[in-house]
């Protein structure tokens, strides 16, 4: 054999493994925290939801906090109001985790916190976010989705909506 069909038989031949290593993937989406398009979401963002009861008509309520996405796929999130609100609520911050997927170009986000009323344990908040990056890099944006837990683990509350997050 000479050089020629060598070279040619290698190429062909790793092609075709290329081939049957991206067809054994599958559906699956290659979720990541590294690298420069998935390190583009670090950073502080004020953030703003509205949001409703899942399938109800309304009305929205406001919900503003301030994220920070850190490096390597964490996620802090503080509400924006005192720490003792409205009827003896209180809440902990949110702490989560980040991913990006590089085949849909979009972050999902996953998040929790820790609710209170007059220093009483109420349950858990689990949000969970799907982020699209705008062009310039200075905001992001998509649907949101929380539900709430009681102690017993049964669920309270779930609400729907859309939230805008802009780069500080």
């Amino acid at each position: 054999m000479n050089i020629k069909k060598t070279i040619l038989a290698m190429t062909v031949l790793a092609m075709m493994t290329a081939a049957g290593v991206t067809g054994a993937q599958g559906a699956a989406d290659p979720q990541t925290t590294s690298g420069w398009f998935a390190n583009r979401i670090v950073g502080a963002y004020a953030s703003h939801a509205m949001v409703r009861v899942c399938g109800s008509p309304g009305p929205d309520f406001p919900v503003v906090n301030t994220i920070i996405f850190n490096q390597g796929g964490t996620v802090v999130a503080a509400p924006r109001f005192p720490p003792q609100g409205a009827d003896g609520y209180s809440r902990t911050i949110d702490l989560g985790t980040w991913s990006y997927n590089p085949r849909t170009n979009r972050y999902s986000v996953s998040l929790h916190f820790y609710g209170f009323v007059n220093g009483e344990f109420q349950g858990t908040t689990h949000v969970e976010r799907t982020l699209q990056m705008s062009a310039d890099g200075n905001s992001v944006s998509g649907p949101v989705h929380t539900t709430t837990y009681a102690p017993d683990g049964s669920v309270i509350l779930e609400q729907c909506g859309t939230a805008t997050s802009t780069r500080q």
